[in-house]
């Protein structure tokens, strides 16, 4: 019985053998791309308009391509099956046979600069799966607002993953990420690479910089995006990625709704579908590697003007402040963000007390220092955002308030607060509605701006005020107030 087992395994184990080595010697004998190739040679011979051309259709060989860039250190056989990329006649034909769009290869030659240095893949795969290497699933590929939901819907539980490759074909739509590795933004305008470099432009306008270093310049509260577009698939959390699960879908879909992939995501972005196709394309062009110096076609063009204040201000601040004018509790932060150009703010604050907090930052807060030891802005720079926050101040001089005349009672402070303070900015000054009172942008200013904010309030915020022109508290009362809310970080939470 025992012999009779072993026989059968024996058997079924040579039969497995047999048949994988009929696999490997069919895909030897009848690879892919020789596929491809005959079906080039009958189409060239069915279309040739004379003899002359369809003898010479007839002698076209059938044979693996090759190339060999050792500049770029690559070797691609993209045109074994791309075999009609520069051939006029197969304009209209279908892929893998027709030829090339546009009129890119007119000054970049497939054999100068190959395939995969615009298009990512695997080069040296002589087979469609293996070449492209994307990952493949089931559900439709990511698309628009509801079809993107959708799609997650409907996604498998798991992918075929066929291949893995880390820089699988680039999507059409993003293939000018691969641009401004050889050109710069003002050739790419009117050539060809608009695309990348609008998302340059929604990056700066939209104050993506406020979170993020790029070139050791900008905000610390996210990852630095040095090579971003460089990082391999395990880099991006996949597992909610809608249709193909690829670098691509992910930075496009992570525009769209961060949290929905990063759930601790405390990115704050509202784009359009379209907008968010601009931004990855830029980031996607944001590699690590260097094409070398020979390929470059970046022009000794004149430095663009330094930006201005309002310029900077939408780099580096509108991500966190928007327009500056109205503050409000952020969900994602969890904290109230100030009005920074609210009149009633620069009333009481000169540019020097906004140069500081913007060169040094807040303590125990989301805003960095931005001087150029940390964020890397030069002092001319925050200069210039300080003139741009401050270019609403009114001329009329606010009404000190001096705390000699009167002497603090922080018990009866306390009591006040619970009244008057507690339903906007907690009962411990954790912050609600109101601003985090614990904090150390709250703790270490002085007790007469304090006094000056609670008694004049806030214009076109929730905060009214509380002196004798609004809700008539006392100045004494305004003092007692004030001192126990220095007393808050010390209190228990």
């Amino acid at each position: 019985m025992q012999s009779r087992f072993y026989l059968s395994l024996m058997l079924i184990s040579g039969l497995v053998l047999l048949m994988f080595m009929a696999f490997a010697g069919y895909r030897e004998l009848a690879p892919e791309w020789k596929k491809y190739q005959k079906e080039y040679k009958e189409l060239l011979v069915k279309g040739a308009k004379d003899e002359n051309a369809k003898k010479m259709a007839k002698n076209f060989s059938v044979e693996l391509q090759q190339l060999y860039l050792g500049d770029l250190k690559r070797v691609d056989r993209c045109t074994s099956c791309h075999i009609g990329y520069d051939n006029p006649a197969m304009a209209n034909a279908k892929l893998p046979f027709k030829q090339h769009s546009g009129d890119y290869l007119k000054n970049h030659s497939v054999e100068k600069y190959g395939c995969t240095i615009c298009h990512y893949g695997q080069g040296r795969a002589p087979e469609k799966d293996e070449a492209h290497a994307a990952i493949k699933a089931t559900a439709h590929a990511a698309g628009a607002g509801a079809q993107e939901k959708q799609a997650r819907k409907a996604a498998p539980t798991g992918e075929e993953h066929k291949v893995h490759w880390d820089f699988p074909i680039i999507p059409v739509q993003y293939i000018q990420s691969s641009c401004s590795q050889c050109h710069d933004s003002e050739f790419l305008k009117n050539k060809g690479g608009g695309k990348v470099v609008k998302g340059e432009e929604f990056f700066r306008e939209k104050g993506c910089k406020g979170c993020h270093k790029l070139n050791s310049i900008g905000g610390d509260l996210g990852k630095a995006l040095d090579g971003v577009g460089s990082q391999p698939i395990a880099y991006f959390p996949m597992k909610d990625v809608a249709g193909e699960r690829n670098t691509y879908s992910w930075h496009k879909q992570h525009f769209v709704d961060p949290r929905n992939l990063v759930p601790e995501s405390e990115m704050k972005v509202n784009v359009t579908e379209e907008e968010a196709d601009f931004l990855a394309t830029y980031v996607l062009s944001l590699r690590a590697e260097e094409v070398p110096k020979k390929y470059r076609r970046i022009r000794d063009i004149a430095p663009a003007a330094a930006p201005d204040g309002e310029a900077l201000y939408k780099m580096y601040c509108i991500g966190c402040h928007t327009t500056g004018k109205e503050s409000m509790y952020d969900e994602i932060f969890r904290r109230t963000i100030p009005s920074i150009k609210n009149p009633a703010f620069l009333k009481a604050v000169d540019d020097k007390y906004i140069k500081t907090v913007v060169t040094e930052g807040r303590a125990g807060t989301q805003m960095t220092s931005w001087k150029t030891t940390a964020a890397g802005l030069t002092e001319q720079e925050v200069d210039k955002i300080v003139s741009y926050v401050a270019n609403d101040r009114p001329k009329d001089k606010p009404e000190l308030f001096d705390v000699t005349k009167y002497k603090a009672d922080t018990k009866r402070g306390e009591d006040i607060y619970k009244v008057r303070c507690a339903l906007c900015h907690g009962k411990k000054g954790e912050g609600a509605l109101g601003i985090n009172l614990r904090n150390p942008v709250v703790q270490n200013a002085d007790l007469q701006f304090l006094a000056m904010t609670a008694r004049d309030g806030r214009a076109n915020t929730p905060m009214p005020p509380f002196g004798k022109k609004g809700v008539g508290l006392s100045d004494q009362d305004l003092l007692d107030v004030v001192s126990y809310v220095k007393t808050l970080s010390k209190a228990k939470k």
